[in-house]
């Protein structure tokens, strides 16, 4: 058993740490990243 205070801070946790409920965390909107040793396009 769990109390309930307990499991809304858990999922709180868990959306702040997830890409899909926190933009912030999301790959889609980072800045695109070059590889070394490819040719970059200006």
């Amino acid at each position: 058993m769990y109390r309930i205070e307990t499991l809304d801070e858990w999922i709180r946790g868990q959306e702040q740490a997830d890409s899909r409920s926190n933009t912030s965390l999301s790959p889609v909107n980072a800045a695109p990243q070059h590889r070394a040793g490819y040719p970059t396009t200006a």
